[in-house]
Order: structure tokens, then C-alpha cells, then sequence
């Protein structure tokens, strides 16, 4: 911890690196780093190695404030204000997932066959593989930062061989198991399979306390450590140490489990307690006791990570008083402020197990001191009334201990700091160029000044700091110029002079324009605004917002343009996406084409918000005309409906079909790169090499044999990889260095970029990466065709023409009145929609028309219902009570979860649309079954709850409700009578149209007697259903296809639905019929397809796995496949277009990403395209 003495504010900085190993060939690219801090309110903010460098506050939902933080891999721990431990893990590409497995194991007797009914000497009848841990078959979560991703699942494959309900049998336990039953199988067992996701990403996660009552023996520091050198790279070791002076360790802490298991105590010798702990970068942990003493554990195994034994030693003269350790070296402070390292390197010393230690004392005196995990970086504090920072220099190979101390910080006044870095020497000794990536530099501010709010980006919306302790930047600063630099005299000053004097001329030398008579035609209105341009500033501007007839949209800051863009380029506008009283614009990139950009203005109160929001649509709409595909309907998750379409678009991708190569012919297939392959753009292919390959290639080539911009070509028999272009009839020099990164039978990823001066081929094989680089011989301009040839199988492949939200400028979209959770289109161009309180609505606007007309308008109606838990707990004195609540309890008015307080008063409407139905009442419709005065009962907080009192019952609650309900004006009519959760516009058999629904229940419903005339249709009627159903899907020549509640699919025949299968025992969750296909979407986001669909056999043969990430999907009226894609911000997803569909490759190639948005819901079986 650090405090500046002019700021009060504390900052704790741990700079933390990625593991993952790269191979440099002839590209080469530094590790990420991140630097971590605690300001003094206990909130984390993470320095990036963006350029500039910029301050992010975490995101903490949960409100966690923190007092001590490490870190490992890019996950940390902190130790909270209440003393107990927290773990938070950053949203990544690919997230935690684990499989739990046990075993079912019964035995046969004369009576009832195979049964549960063990012997007493038998394994439990759920077990390990070894039967040696007994396991229980439950839903049991570790904690509630998990969720399961599916049911439990029986693994029927036995030695690669399919076999029935999974059993294999064997004479006893243990013994070898076989597939067949014989007369010698006594004993049975099959194994179950389950997945669970970690959830609890981008949030504080509290890890279980060492009692029931964390008040008990909270914990007062906390030290993480890598296992590299005993285990494999995910694993960590995780130490605390409480108040009590006892000394804990984390059980099966890992990367993929970071919360680990359990606490386990660590006794130490009788008449020790335990004060600091430190992990070196192997996994030992040094222990400092209160006596002055420390001692260090021996015995680290990778089954036995916790080791075996203590080895105390007295230390250096004078007691100890923190000690850290690096890599080799061990740095210490004692109780009367001198520094001391260690001599010779502390790992060989641990393991000849000498109890006394030979110590070198340095001068200076200091009070606290952190070493970097690779020794190369060591900061200490100096023990003055004003701690000056000092950084140890001169650090090398022959001289590990350094040569003096150097100050940094002169007058910040510094409490305590803790440092864990990969930075290597050639770094500290100013040799690299990528110095400024890895730290901030602002040698020439003074520490009293704000580290520059331009680079301080506040994610959660939360108040900037006044000011931070930059001790890497000032640190790397004095390193790299070799100048004791005086931060107090610096060009700062200068500057600010400077532009004093700039502002000076500007106010004095002011130009007045001759006055005009405005035109009676031309107008312009501004209002006070908030101004936030993600892609830019990233922070909020205050100023003024000024719209004209002239097709300007512009915001000034103090007088000075600031951003300006044409009405033309506004291509979507969002209502409330980033709070009330905001409008967010997707807008039309001019300084870089094909990546569109998300502004937000935040208005001073709702009646501006309106009205902007109204005048920015009204000069933004574009005639129907200029639409090239049209009619695609998109809900966002706020519930807005949007019409969208694409404008100016180029013709569509040429389908790229896979052609099987023939005898003695090495032609694999041909992928049209139908949009250029400009500078960003990139490839992503899927590949897999055969056994007895000699060679393959990749070419991106142009119109023509006679330009080959790129030939990749990996030849096994030279071990070598050459690149080379083809241009007007001849090959260029051959490019042959680097490490062949190629095997046969290995699968590979091979992403392929193109930048303004190189093409680069990175080749990816699990954490492996080989990378290549080729400069441009022929401009990039001419490629527009992929032919791959060779020994070589291409699974799929991606292409992306712009990294980002790829051509997202060509997809417009504009408002319509409503608020609903799902709309869908159909071919004749109608639409039906389903609120939030599951009613259903018809659209009367026009399919042609862009505005609405106003004889079609009608009053919409939505209704929200908010809860809030009221919670008791009982004392002999009062009662329940809301008012004697334990420290640790929740408060007496919560959400759900407890962890948010929420009174009655606090839950407001999001705008003055919204008006209340009824006063709070107590719901007595709350799960689990509440008593006559709404109570639910339960041992503590949380638990399972029940509504009647037992005697160890000491909490209860009960939930509150109160009904909102929005009223609007827009071109939708009410169907009375029906609620629905799903439906399916389609015609008959008889040519009639007719709406397809699923009631909450699952019945099948169906909405008869649709006309032009009378389009909201005259009668529900009721579709024989013997099973509950979840999606429904039809299309005119195509059966009725439905998903039931069991995760299967049905087709109807006649008068009933038949029973189909489902995709490897995944539960399905929607199934969508286009005119020649179906496609469906399982309950772990993965994209499915229906294979042999033919009018002789419209069932199909099977569902085959086409893709994951796939959150919706939709077909539209020409066989075009849609979908909703996941990305890496949960708020957000991509519309986006399957690829090279063919009949050759029915399942397609890849995405084109169309746009990426708030969407929550789509439907395009209404599009429509215009030939121009």
C-alpha cells in the first residue's frame, strides 16, 4: 500500500503477465502485461499496455471494496474490507469449463437383478474410476460462480465402441471391465458426465472463510505463487495467513478453478504465529513469524503442493520484519529498518536444507521492499518521514544483487508496495523498445498532479481518483534516459505556460463575421449534454449538442468543435442502452471505412431525450428504395424494435464450394475473398494434416493465374516452409528461415493478417504459436481468390475483410414504437410480436412503407413486474425481526440474491411511460410455496427455503411485487385472448397464412382467418401437442418442426407431433424451417443442421454440429441462413450471414459479420432483396 501525502490516496500496484508461449521467428511481439491497483475507496484498476497507456476501473457489481491484492495469470485475489478472501477472474475468449465425472456402480443379486444393493465391503454406489471416493449424484455447485451447462449424461462408448446405456461388467470390483454381460458378470458400472461453466467473471467472488463465522479468525495477508517447476502451468499456490497467526493453504487452486477447493491448515511450531507470507515463483512460500523469525516449507511435490515440512531460520540480525521472494534471490527488511539479500540462490540453499542462512546487508534504510518473480525488478521504501521510492540498478546475471539504490519518487509519501513481474533484463536496462507497452511514462509530472484523466477510462461509471502512484513509469523513465530526473523541475511547467499563453491569443483576438439575414427555411437547435465516444476519448465530456437542417450533428466543447458528423452517417439509434436519459448512435467511421462507432449522449432530463431522439430519426431516415435487403426485424435487450436493412452493399459472396480432390490430383478447394483482402483483413481456416503428407499450399491469389500474392507452402521431406509470390510470369526469391512448425496427424489453426506492409501466417497448435511474416511484393488490391492445394484437409474456415464489427456501416436500422421481447416476420409481410407479460401483438403498419401512417396507429401496452425480499431473523428478545440483523447478514430489504440492497423506494420507473398498476403487495405466487402471511422459512442466510416453521428455522423472508406498465402509440394491434411464449408465421398446405403458437404451458395454438384485409386474423385454435413444447417453426412446403421441453425435436404428421432425436444428447432449445433446410440451436449455443430433409423423407436422417457461438438462428425467404454470434461483451452480439452454402458444403464456410448491437432477438424470414 502507498499513500500520497497531497492526495490521500492509496494505490497497491501488481504487474502480472500472460504464460502463453510464443515462438518468435520472423515476427516477433512482447507479452501482454497488465499493472493491477487498489485506490484508497478499496476499488481495482487495471493499466493496460494500450497506447497511450489508460486507466480501466474493474468491474465490481458486487461492490467488494479491497485491501490487498495479488495476482497469477491474469486472475486475482484480494483480501476484502471484511477481512475474508475474493477471487476475480476477467471475462476471456474462451471461459472456465469443467467436467465433472463419477461412476455408477451396481451389483447383481438372485432377486432383483442389478440393483444399488452393494456388499459392505463394495465402493459407494456413485464413486471415482478407482471406487476409492465416494461421490454423490447431484446439482450441487461449488459455489454459486458456477452453473451447470446440462443435465448429467451417461458416456455410452467403451474403448471407441458404442455401447448400450453405457455398462461395462466385470466378475467384481475391481476387476477388467468388458461391453457383453456373460454369466460370469456379477458387478457393473457405467460412467456419468456433466459440465459446469464458471459465471462469476468480471465480479468480486467471495472463496468460503475457515468458519462458519468469518468474524472468527478473518485473514490479514495473502500470497499466490506459480507451480511451474512441479506441476503444470495452470496450477498456483495459494497462501493466507490470519489473524491468529496460523497459516493456511488453498487446496487444488488452479487457473481453471480458482477458487480451489478448500482451506487447509498448515500447522506451524508451537509458539510461532505467522504475520507475512510471500510465494516464490516455484511454488515455496516464506513465512515471517512475530518473533522476527522465518521459516520456509520443504517437501513441494505436484501430489503434495503443500509440502511436508517447516524449516525454520533466525534471519538476518536484528528480526525480521518482511521478507520477498524472487526467482533466485531473497530480499528482506528488519525490525530496525536495514535491507538485507540473501547470499547465493535461495533454491539451492532450501534443498541442502541448511538451517542458518549467510546474509548481506545494503546500505540505506528502509521499511518495506518487493522483488519481481524473475528478479530483475526490486523497489524499496526508504525510512523518512517521507518515504521516497527507490529502485535497486545495475541488476545482472554477474551482479544479481544490483549496485545502489536509486530514488524515483522524492515526495510521495509510501506506506507499503508489492511488485510481481516477467519484465526481462534487457528491459530494465533500457535496451528494448516496447518499455512504454508494459508501464505508464510520465517522467515530467510532478507526483502531486493527476496522472492525465485523458488516459483514465472509467468502465463502471464511477468517480476517477484524484491521483495515482505511477512507480513502474517514473522507475523505467530514470532507467532508460540515465539522468536523475528532478520531477519537481520538469517541461511541464513550460507547457503550461505555453498553453496559457495560447489561450490567451484566442480570447483576445476575436473575428466577427458580417451579419446575415437567416433564411426562413433553415434551422438549428442545441442542448447541454454529456458526450462519451467509446472508440476515442472514452471518457464523459461535458458541452453542447447542436443539430441543423443542414444534415450536421455536432458537439463542442468550451466553445471548440469537438465531433462532428453528417445525420446521413447515424446509422441505428438506441433508446436507453447506456442508461436513462441517454441516446447511443452507430455511426457511419470516417477516418477508418468498414468499422462503424458507438457515441452516447446523456441529456438533462427526459423531455430532451425524446425530443432529440425524435429529431436525430426524423433526418436520419432513409427512403426504402435505397435498400438492398430490407424488412429484417431486430429486438435489442431493452426491448426496442428496430426495421433494418442494408444499403449500398456490394453483391453477395460467390458461393465457395468444397471440392473433393480426384485421383493424383492435389486441388483441395477454392474460397472466393469476395469483399478484397485489404490491409485488416484476415483469414481464419481450420486445418488438419494427413498421414504421409509431403506437402501443401496456401495462395491467395488474384482474378488470374498469373498473380499469386502469397504462396504458403510447407514441403515435410525439407522440414521447411517457403513463401514466395508469382507476378507477370515469374516466382520471386524464395523466403525458407524459421522452425518447421508442422506434424502429421495434428490438427492446427492458421489465421492469415493482412497489414499496410506484410502479409502474416500465424500457425497455432493448442498454446504453441509460429509465426511468419511475408512483405508485400504485390498490393494487396489484387487478391480476391484462396486456392489451397496439397496433402492438407480445411474443416472451415472464417473470413473477416475488416477486423471488428466488418462492413457494420452498410446495416441501418430505425426505430419503430413498442416494447416486446420478440418479433417475427413473415413472407407476406406481416409481423407478430410477444411482450414481456407474454401477450401478442400484430403489426397493421406497411411492409412498403417507412413511416408510419398514423390511421394505423394504436395504444401498446407492456407490463413489467419488480420484486424486492423483505428478511427477518429471529432473537429471543423480539422475535423475527428486520431490525436485529447479524453483521454478517444481509440487509433487511434485498434482491434476491441478498447481496444487493433494495428497498421498496428505491426500485423507480425507467421513464415517465411507465406507470405503476397497483401499490406493493406480498406475492404469494414466490417458488417453493410461502404460509398465509407470505413467509418463507429457512436455517440462515442463504438456504433452502420452506414455507412452513421448523424449529431450527432462525431467518425468513418474503418477496414484495409491484406491476409497472409501459403505454405507447404505435402500429400494432392486440390479439385478445392468448398469451404466448414462441410463434411461427407460415402458409398452409392451403394456402393460407396462419401464426403458429406455443403457450406457457406447450400447447400448440394456431391464429386462422388472416387476410390482407382482416391481418390480425379472426380465431385462436387449439393443435393436438402430447408433449410440452418450447419452439415452433413452419414453412409453406415443409412440415410443422418443434422443440420440446425434453430438448428433443418433433416433426407433425397428421394430427399428431412425432418424436425425432437430438444432437450427442444435447437438449435443443429452438429449431427454425427455411424453404430447403432446417437448422437448429442447442442449449450450449452450437449451431445444428438436419441432414437427407427430402419430400419423400421430411424427417431427415440426423442433426450434424455445424459451428458454436451461436445464440439465434433464422432463415430468410432465399435460403440465406442468419444468426445471432457470441462475442466478448455480454451486453453485445453480431448479426451475421452464413457463407458458401452450396449443395456440395450445405452447412456453409463461415460468418460474414453484418453488425454487432445490444440485438437480443432477430427474425428475417420477412426480408426481401431489390435487384438495382
Amino acid at each position: 500500500m502507498c499513500s500520497c501525502r497531497n492526495t490521500n490516496c492509496q494505490l497497491m500496484l501488481v504487474l502480472a503477465s500472460t504464460n502463453e508461449s510464443i515462438l518468435m521467428m520472423s515476427f516477433s511481439k512482447e507479452s501482454d502485461s497488465t499493472v493491477y491497483g487498489v485506490d484508497y475507496n478499496g476499488k481495482v484498476w487495471a493499466l493496460g499496455n494500450s497506447n497511450p497507456p489508460a486507466w480501466t476501473r474493474l468491474h465490481n457489481p458486487t461492490n467488494v471494496n479491497i485491501k490487498r491484492l495479488v495476482s497469477f495469470s491474469h486472475i486475482l485475489w484480494g483480501i476484502g474490507s471484511d477481512h475474508q478472501i475474493y477471487v476475480y477472474v476477467p471475462k476471456r475468449d474462451i471461459g472456465i469449463r469443467v467436467r465433472e465425472e463419477i461412476w455408477e456402480n451396481q451389483r447383481w443379486n438372485p432377486i432383483d437383478g442389478f440393483g444399488k444393493h452393494l456388499l459392505p465391503t463394495d465402493r459407494a454406489p456413485f464413486s471415482s474410476e478407482s471406487g476409492t471416493e465416494p461421490r454423490e449424484k447431484s446439482d450441487k455447485l461449488p459455489s454459486d460462480a458456477w452453473k451447470w451447462e446440462c443435465d448429467w449424461q451417461i458416456e455410452n462408448t467403451f474403448e471407441n465402441e458404442l455401447i448400450a446405456e453405457g455398462w461395462t461388467y466385470a466378475l467384481d470390483f475391481p476387476a477388467t471391465y468388458h461391453p457383453e454381460k456373460t454369466f460370469k458378470s456379477f458387478v457393473r458400472r457405467r460412467k456419468l458426465f456433466r459440465y459446469r461453466k464458471f459465471v462469476g467473471t468480471n465480479r468480486w467472488n467471495k472463496i468460503e472463510s475457515l468458519h462458519q463465522d468469518h468474524t472468527q479468525e478473518p485473514f490479514i495477508d495473502v500470497a499466490v505463487g506459480g507451480l511451474n517447476n512441479l506441476s503444470t502451468p495452470e496450477t498456483c499456490c495459494l497462501w493466507a495467513v490470519s489473524i491468529l497467526g496460523e497459516v493456511y493453504f488453498r487446496n487444488n487452486t488452479t487457473t481453471s478453478n480458482p477458487e480451489g477447493l478448500h482451506w487447509k491448515h498448515i500447522p506451524i511450531r508451537k509458539g510461532l504465529e505467522a504475520c507475512q507470507v510471500t510465494v516464490a515463483r516455484n511454488g515455496t512460500p516464506f513465512v515471517v513469524s512475530w518473533t522476527g523469525t522465518f521459516f520456509y516449507r520443504i517437501g513441494l511435490t505436484p501430489k503434495n503442493p503443500q509440502g511436508s515440512d517447516w524449516l525454520e531460520s533466525p534471519g538476518p540480525p536484528g528480526g525480521l520484519l518482511q521478507i520477498s521472494a524472487g526467482t533466485n534471490c531473497l530480499w528482506a527488511i528488519t525490525r530496525d529498518k536495514k535491507c538485507w539479500v540473501l547470499k547465493g540462490n535461495w533454491p539451492d540453499i532450501v534443498q541442502q536444507r541448511e538451517p542458518m542462512f549467510e546474509w548481506i546487508e545494503l546500505p540505506g534504510q528502509m521499511k518495506n521492499i518487493a522483488v519481481g518473480m524473475k528478479d530483475d525488478i526490486v523497489l524499496a521504501l526508504s525510512d523518512e518521514e517521507f518515504s521516497c521510492l527507490f529502485l535497486r540498478v545495475g541488476i545482472s546475471e554477474d551482479q544479481k544483487y544490483g549496485q545502489s539504490w536509486k530514488p524515483v519518487l522524492k515526495d510521495a509519501d509510501w506506506d507499503s508496495l508489492s511488485v510481481v513481474s516477467t519484465v526481462s533484463n534487457d528491459m530494465m536496462d533500457g535496451k528494448a523498445d516496447s518499455m512504454e507497452s508494459l508501464v505508464s511514462l510520465r517522467p515530467d509530472v510532478p507526483p502531486s498532479t493527476s496522472i492525465g484523466t485523458n488516459n483514465v477510462s472509467d468502465s463502471s461509471n464511477s468517480t476517477i481518483p484524484n491521483s495515482f502512484c505511477w512507480v513502474d513509469g517514473a522507475c523505467a523513465s530514470c532507467l532508460r534516459t540515465g539522468v536523475e530526473t528532478d520531477l519537481e523541475v520538469g517541461p511541464w511547467r513550460e507547457d503550461i505556460l505555453q498553453d496559457l499563453q495560447k489561450l490567451k491569443l484566442k480570447r483576445t483576438n476575436f473575428s466577427y463575421p458580417d451579419a446575415l439575414e437567416p433564411s426562413s427555411t433553415s434551422w438549428s437547435k442545441s442542448v447541454r449534454v454529456k458526450f462519451l465516444h467509446l472508440s476515442r476519448n472514452k471518457r464523459w465530456l461535458d458541452g453542447h449538442l447542436e443539430i441543423s437542417n443542414n444534415n450536421h450533428l455536432m458537439f463542442h466543447e468550451n466553445l471548440e468543435k469537438t465531433w462532428l458528423c453528417s445525420v446521413g452517417d447515424v446509422l441505428s439509434i438506441f433508446g436507453t442502452v447506456a442508461g436513462v436519459n441517454t441516446l447511443t448512435c452507430r455511426i457511419r467511421n470516417s477516418l477508418e471505412p468498414g468499422v462503424a462507432e458507438y457515441v452516447t449522449f446523456k441529456f438533462m432530463n427526459e423531455k430532451d431525450t425524446e425530443e432529440w431522439h425524435e429529431s436525430i430519426s426524423e433526418l436520419a431516415l432513409r427512403p426504402l428504395e435505397d435498400f438492398s435487403i430490407a424488412d429484417i426485424w431486430i429486438v435489442t435487450r431493452d426491448a426496442e424494435i428496430h426495421r433494418a436493412g442494408q444499403i449500398k452493399i456490394l453483391e453477395g459472396p460467390v458461393e465457395a464450394e468444397v471440392v473433393t480432390s480426384e485421383p493424383n490430383g492435389d486441388f483441395q478447394f477454392h474460397y472466393p475473398l469476395v469483399r478484397g483482402f485489404m490491409p485488416d483483413s484476415s483469414l481464419l481456416l481450420d486445418i488438419s494434416i494427413p498421414k504421409g503428407a509431403e506437402r501443401f499450399s496456401i495462395n491467395l491469389k488474384g482474378n488470374t493465374e498469373a498473380v499469386n500474392a502469397f504462396h504458403y507452402n510447407p514441403r515435410f521431406s525439407d522440414a521447411c516452409v517457403i513463401r514466395n509470390s508469382y507476378d507477370n510470369g515469374e516466382w520471386g526469391e524464395e523466403e525458407r528461415d524459421g522452425v518447421f512448425p508442422f506434424r502429421e496427424g495434428m490438427s492446427y489453426t492458421m489465421c492469415i493478417e493482412c497489414t499496410q506492409t506484410h502479409i502474416i501466417t500465424t500457425i497455432t497448435q493448442k498454446k504453441t504459436k509460429f509465426i511468419f511474416s511475408f512483405k508485400h511484393r504485390v498490393s494487396p488490391k489484387c487478391i480476391c481468390n484462396l486456392f489451397v492445394y496439397g496433402d492438407i484437409n480445411v474443416s472451415s474456415a472464417r473470413y473477416d475483410p475488416k477486423l471488428g464489427e466488418s462492413y457494420d456501416l452498410e446495416f441501418v436500422t430505425q426505430q419503430l414504437p413498442g416494447h416486446f421481447y420478440k418479433v417475427e416476420a413473415g413472407s407476406n409481410g406481416s409481423a407478430w410480436a410477444i411482450g414481456y407479460d407474454l401477450k401478442v401483438w400484430c403489426f397493421t403498419g406497411s411492409s412498403k412503407q417507412q413511416k408510419v401512417d398514423g390511421t394505423s396507429l394504436g395504444v401498446v401496452t407492456d407490463e413489467h413486474t419488480y420484486y424486492c425480499y423483505e428478511n427477518q431473523r429471529w432473537n429471543p428478545a423480539t422475535g423475527f425481526s428486520g431490525n436485529v440483523m447479524l453483521p454478517t447478514d444481509r440487509h433487511g430489504w434485498t434482491d434476491e440474491s441478498g447481496r444487493i440492497r433494495m428497498e421498496k423506494l428505491d426500485i423507480r420507473l425507467p421513464s415517465n411511460r411507465w406507470a405503476w398498476v397497483a401499490d406493493w403487495a406480498v406475492d404469494y405466487d414466490t417458488p417453493h410455496g410461502v404460509n398465509d402471511d407470505g413467509w418463507q422459512f429457512a436455517v440462515d442466510f442463504p438456504a433452502s427455503y420452506h414455507p412452513n416453521k421448523r424449529i431450527n428455522d432462525f431467518v425468513r423472508r418474503r418477496r414484495w411485487k409491484r406491476v409497472a406498465r409501459l403505454t405507447v402509440v404505435g402500429p400494432w394491434q392486440l390479439a385478445e385472448g392468448m398469451k404466448l411464449v414462441d410463434l411461427s408465421i407460415r402458409m398452409n398446405e392451403d394456402c393460407e397464412w396462419e401464426v403458429l403458437g406455443l403457450q406457457e404451458n406447450g400447447d400448440v395454438v394456431v391464429r386462422s382467418g388472416i387476410s390482407p384485409e382482416c391481418p390480425i386474423g379472426t380465431a385462436w385454435d387449439s393443435l393436438s401437442s402430447e408433449k410440452p413444447l418450447i419452439s415452433i417453426s413452419g414453412w409453406y412446403g415443409q412440415r410443422i418442426w418443434a422443440v420440446g421441453k425434453d430438448g428433443f425435436s418433433y416433426i407433425r404428421y397428421a394430427h399428431s407431433f412425432q418424436l425425432l432425436d437430438r444432437p450427442n444428447d444435447t437438449p435443443l432449445k429452438q429449431v427454425k424451417v427455411g424453404s430447403s433446410s432446417i437448422w437448429a440451436i442447442g442449449t450450449n449455443n452450437a449451431l445444428y443442421r438436419r441432414t437427407e430433409v427430402q419430400a419423400i423423407f421430411p424427417e431427415g436422417r440426423e442433426w450434424i454440429r455445424v459451428c458454436d457461438g451461436v445464440l439465434q438462428v433464422g432463415v430468410a425467404p432465399d435460403g440465406n441462413v442468419w444468426a445471432l454470434l457470441k462475442t466478448n461483451d455480454t451486453y453485445r452480439c453480431t448479426l451475421a450471414k452464413r457463407m458458401g452454402i452450396s449443395q456440395n458444403n450445405p452447412g456453409g464456410l463461415g460468418w460474414e459479420l453484418i453488425a454487432t448491437g445490444p440485438w437480443r432477438h432477430f427474425s428475417v424470414a420477412g426480408s426481401f432483396s431489390r435487384n438495382k
